[in-house]
């Protein structure tokens, strides 16, 4: 009994969080609002989509990430380094702290799970075409056949859809392989996100990621700095900050 109080207590604390941080984030808009996924490439939340940084557009940032959401059976924190060179390439380097030593249980976080993901754009969507925009990509294609938890090969589509005096659809959908012991996603995934006509420093994002459904959304201040924010079916939450600059030469 006690166990379901606290499981009901956690729900409820997880959607007022979720509605505080969409709330306060309305009068914050100063500049347009870029998704970044929580492990620091292109895309919604937990899921890649085709979209891609101007070239030359380097982001840094951290996230804290739910244990509904993730493989391991704790929270796990993360930060990133992620730079496009050019508009139909990009690079993401990420470490993940862990409670692993030497693969044994720790109750701190005592070990660094490092990955590389790399992301081509051959298909990149156009204004006023039907035809979306399409991304492969490449989790940890160094590691071993992929004993990272991201290891994972994908390919994804991304269409966005303007509607008059309501904003911008953007519909994600793709499908990943895993490769090796890769954990993060596997098989379709899918997912849309909406910026509001008038708003467009604030996306609304909802999303299937192969494990649950996850919704949030992120919100950009002063120009450079993108906030981040979503829940695993409010029993989880996830949270997590960048800077982004591009670089004008």
């Amino acid at each position: 009994m006690e166990k379901e109080k606290s499981f009901g207590y956690l729900q409820f604390v997880n959607r007022i969080v979720l509605l505080m941080a969409i709330a306060l984030s309305f009068p914050l808009f100063v500049c347009k609002s870029y998704a970044q996924m929580a492990i620091g490439t292109k895309g919604l939340m937990n899921i890649p989509s085709a979209d891609m940084y101007p070239k030359k557009t380097f982001v840094g940032g951290a996230n804290y990430i739910g244990s509904e959401i993730v493989y391991y059976d704790y929270p796990v924190y993360d930060y990133f380094v992620d730079f496009t060179p050019f508009s139909f390439v990009e690079f993401t380097f990420r470490s993940t702290l862990v409670k692993m030593k030497f693969e044994e249980p720790s109750d701190k976080y005592c070990e660094q799970d490092r990955s590389f993901t790399v992301r081509l754009r051959p298909l990149p969507e156009k204004d006023g075409e039907w035809w979306p925009g399409f991304v492969v990509g490449w989790n940890d294609f160094y590691s071993n056949m992929g004993r990272s938890y991201y290891a994972a090969l994908y390919g994804v589509f991304t269409k966005h859809l303007r509607v008059k005096h309501l904003g911008t659809f953007g519909i994600t959908m793709g499908y990943s392989h895993l490769t090796g012991k890769g954990c993060i996603y596997d098989g379709t995934f899918g997912g849309v996100d909406f910026v509001p006509s008038g708003f467009d420093k604030l996306r609304l994002m909802a999303e299937y990621d192969t494990k649950g459904i996850n919704v949030g959304g992120q919100v950009n201040l002063f120009k450079h700095w993108n906030v981040l924010f979503f829940t695993r079916e409010f029993k989880s939450i996830g949270a997590g900050f960048s800077y982004q600059y591009t670089i004008k030469y």
